[in-house]
């Protein structure tokens, strides 16, 4: 009854918020926004409103709204009762842009306020032999600001802080590096940790990062001949407790005192200062070809992209877990999946190792939601699936039960992208309780592009395209791409051999659309 209570309650306020047409600061107008900013009633609200009174509600807000009403307002509509509500209706595209950039929702807004919403809850779980470590909000909070006022400590407080390299492999200390570079205004460069050293030092050169970040005395050694040689490296933090003293070398049992040097508000201080259109962070490919490509992202880029994934997937939300291993340096493994945790609060799992005896040992433990990988791993996962159960002659109950019981019972969404999978492979999961969805996406695009709606499958199809992007055609069918979360551009152009054209992005793919906006690769434009 109480709830009911509430929930008349709330309604009302908005409806007479919308009949004044005002945004006052009133008991009653305070008193809403607060209800919406409590995780419960936030929850409550989004499952029974009205979606076009909410629609109102927001260009309201647009035009004379605060911001603290603004952030509240965004974090409900990324509610999965809400937006299971809208999926498909477009019109809400632009008005999150406009609300994003109004209140200026950088990462840094969106990841204080959900530690400061849901403290208590899991956010990141190391998957160790035969244990668990789990990380809470709360104590992932404390640790970010920790990691940041130590790159404070080494950088200065500067207005414009000097950029940080990262060259790790997957590990909970890289997140939280990086989460303290995207926090606090620090802008970072992610290399791929199985460049060469002529890329590294390509990398390095061409940036000039003051500090680099390295996850093992592997990487370690393949970078200390350069440390010695360029100048303007002036310090190497080693994601390992304690190691050999080595001149300007830190490791984490060292932070202690860099962190005691540096006041607590800094952090905050220069995040805060950040704009939506700010360079945040530049990433680099891995240059199989040529030099590696750096390719840079704004604040904007990074946000407004998890708005546009939540849209076309409105079925994730706080309850999901991801397990993962998609390396941290690359688009999906640090956009959809990491970031992608922080902005569902889902729960993000660090998978033990990449090994195919690891993902299923893991999912038997963990019991996942979330599964995004290369083809491989769903091919991996098929076969072991064929080693318990005969597909081709047991019945669907049997197939059915063997499939839950090897990925832990709970896994419903899956993604499988940069390469081809089986059209059999596909229709195989999505048949026995798994929906596994194809795309397409690259770099430059913050990752997907396009991708097959959940029960709209279709063979050899990358889907339709994500909201908030735009697709062109060139005669010769090459695909264009252009919106809030396409790349700021290149640092180093000269790579690319590709360039914006009159703000369209060219992807180098040969594609074809249906009548439906289905689209498939014919080929690349190269070749």
């Amino acid at each position: 009854m109480t709830n009911k209570k509430n929930e008349d309650l709330t309604a009302g306020q908005l409806k007479q918020i919308l009949k004044i047409n005002k945004i006052s600061d009133s008991p009653d107008v305070n008193s809403f926004f607060e209800a919406l900013d409590q995780v419960q009633k936030g929850k409550e609200f989004a499952k029974n409103v009205d979606p076009d009174d909410f629609y109102l509600l927001g260009q309201l807000l647009n035009d004379q709204g605060s911001i603290n009403f603004i952030h509240m307002y965004l974090d409900v509509f990324r509610e999965t009762h809400f937006l299971t509500r809208i999926y498909e209706d477009r019109r809400w595209d632009n008005l999150i842009l406009q609300l994003i950039n109004k209140s200026q929702y950088t990462f840094n807004r969106m990841f204080q306020q959900r530690v400061r919403k849901h403290g208590d809850k899991n956010l990141f779980t190391v998957m160790l032999p035969d244990k668990q470590r789990d990380y809470s909000w709360a104590e992932t909070g404390k640790l970010v600001e920790s990691y940041a006022r130590a790159l404070f400590g080494l950088l200065g407080d500067q207005a414009k802080p000097d950029l940080v390299a990262f060259l790790c492999k997957n590990s909970l200390e890289m997140a939280l590096f990086d989460l303290a570079c995207l926090t606090s205004g620090i802008e970072n460069i992610m290399i791929p940790a199985n460049s060469v050293q002529v890329h590294i030092e390509y990398i390095l050169n061409y940036t000039k990062p003051k500090i680099l970040i390295v996850s093992d005395q592997e990487l370690l050694t393949t970078v200390l001949p350069l440390h010695a040689r360029l100048d303007f490296l002036e310090y190497i933090i080693l994601l390992q407790q304690d190691g050999d003293a080595i001149e300007n070398v830190y490791h984490l049992g060292q932070f202690a005192d860099l962190v005691k040097s540096v006041d607590p508000d800094v952090p905050l201080r220069h995040g805060s200062k950040k704009k939506l259109s700010d360079r945040a962070t530049i990433m680099f490919t891995s240059g199989t070809t040529g030099n590696p490509k750096g390719i840079m992202f704004s604040y904007q880029n990074i946000v407004y992209k998890r708005f546009a994934r939540a849209m076309a997937l409105p079925e994730i939300g706080d309850e999901d877990i991801f397990l993962s291993y998609l390396p941290l340096y690359h688009t999906f493994g640090r956009w959809l999946e990491m970031t992608g945790s922080i902005f569902w609060c889902a729960r993000y799992v660090f998978m033990e190792n990449p090994s195919a005896e690891a993902m299923l040992d893991n999912m038997e433990r963990i019991k996942p939601s979330i599964f995004i990988s290369i083809p491989k791993k769903w091919y991996q996962l098929y076969e072991r699936i064929q080693g318990d159960v005969n597909i081709y002659e047991a019945d669907i109950q049997t197939i059915t039960q063997t499939v839950s019981r090897l990925t832990g019972g709970h896994l419903k969404w899956g993604l499988s992208a940069a390469g081809h999978l089986d059209v059999e492979i596909f229709e195989f999961f999505q048949k026995y309780g798994i929906e596994l969805m194809s795309g397409f996406g690259m770099t430059e695009a913050t990752g997907g592009i396009t991708m097959t709606p959940p029960g709209g499958y279709r063979p050899n199809s990358l889907g339709k395209a994500l909201p908030g992007i735009e697709l062109k055609f060139l005669e010769d069918g090459e695909l264009l791409i252009r919106g809030p979360y396409v790349m700021m551009g290149y640092i180093n152009p000269e790579e690319s051999g590709t360039d914006f054209i009159d703000g369209w992005l060219p992807t180098g793919d040969i594609m074809k659309s249906d009548t439906d906006g289905y689209i498939r690769i014919i080929d690349r434009k190269k070749e």
